[in-house]
């Protein structure tokens, strides 16, 4: 036996304050695994410990280990089944396991707990407003309800734009998305949704690339925002603008004369290539013959005049694949704005 289990035997309750303050460190840290190791030290000893599982219930859910926090957190609801606390716990590992009826369920039964709690209401929101054709009527009550009781949160603010979207009120999410970001500045995810916003519902490309390029500042490793990041630099970046004339033209012409264009473009690409190409070929062979260095200059010349006829249409393809997905890794590395 170890010097430290001979004084953790001789003072467990000493020692247990100890880890359950070093996971509270770790997890402020964001650090969940380590916390969950510490809090695991922890239940060892005092395996009822209804504080301990639930931020054992915390941590694994921050280290999306979703099995072992749904394992805490119903060995804490054994415990202490009238905590408003755990139920909303309980309801937000649903959602995340994606268990939307069960995760309502426990939501309804932190309000009838705590009916003035603001957050089961605002899950209860999200959950109706998360599915592809958002619920708008069943989350209304629950996304007003929240903000009634706590108007001065950003993550309810942001909630109550989605809901005032879903609803067709554009200046009013305008107003709550601006309200959440007086409130969190510096939080990326409602950044993202901000720029997202702006650029589809109220169509303010260099808005938006301006709020997004904050908000991949702050997470970028964010998949979501990175989409978005793409498609505000396909609207909106100086560096792109030629794609987005390009396409402005095509959208504009008819269809008729899309298909002209196009069609002559083709044929003049193939028969200048064509011709170039057996011009050089046969000027390459007679300079080749004669040992003239004369006919060789023009066959190379002919040769760079043949590649700058026929390649421009596909220097626009390479254009458009390319640079898109390089300004977002400049952008992201912080070496262009």
């Amino acid at each position: 036996m170890t010097e430290q289990e001979k004084d953790f035997q001789a003072s467990p309750n000493g020692f247990t304050r100890e880890y359950y303050k070093k996971a509270i460190a770790a997890l402020n840290i964001d650090r969940p695994q380590l916390a969950m190791e510490f809090i695991a030290r922890v239940l060892q000893a005092q395996p009822e410990n209804t504080g301990a599982l639930t931020l054992m219930a915390i941590a694994a859910l921050r280290n999306k280990d979703l099995a072992q926090a749904e394992q805490a957190v119903r060995a804490a609801l054994r415990l202490d089944p009238q905590s408003c606390a755990l139920h909303l716990l309980y309801g937000m590992i649903l959602r995340r396991r994606l268990q939307l009826s069960s995760a309502r369920a426990e939501f309804q039964r932190a309000i009838a707990l705590d009916p003035s709690h603001p957050w089961p209401y605002y899950f209860l929101g999200a959950i109706y407003l998360s599915y592809p054709v958002p619920l708008a009527d069943e989350a209304r009550p629950y996304v007003y309800k929240a903000v009634e009781l706590d108007p001065e949160d950003a993550q309810i603010q942001a909630l109550l734009a989605r809901q005032a979207i879903a609803d067709g009120n554009l200046a009013l999410a305008a107003q709550a998305y601006r309200r959440a970001l007086a409130l969190a500045p510096q939080d990326a995810t409602i950044l993202s949704d901000y720029g997202d916003f702006l650029l589809h519902r109220q169509v303010q490309p260099q808005e938006a690339l301006h709020v997004l390029k904050e908000a991949i500042r702050l997470d970028p490793n964010d998949k979501q925002t990175q989409k978005r990041l793409l498609k505000a630099i396909r609207a909106a970046h100086p560096l792109y603008r030629p794609i987005v004339s390009y396409r402005a033209f095509l959208r504009q012409a008819s269809q008729g004369l899309r298909l002209g264009v196009g069609l002559a473009a083709s044929l003049f690409t193939c028969i200048a290539g064509r011709l170039l190409l057996s011009l050089t070929r046969a000027l390459s062979d007679s300079s080749l013959a004669s040992r003239n260095p004369l006919l060789s200059n023009i066959s190379l010349i002919l040769l760079c005049l043949g590649f700058f006829i026929v390649s421009p249409y596909g220097f626009l393809l390479l254009y458009r694949a390319v640079m898109a997905p390089l300004l977002l890794f400049l952008i992201k590395r912080g070496w262009i704005k």
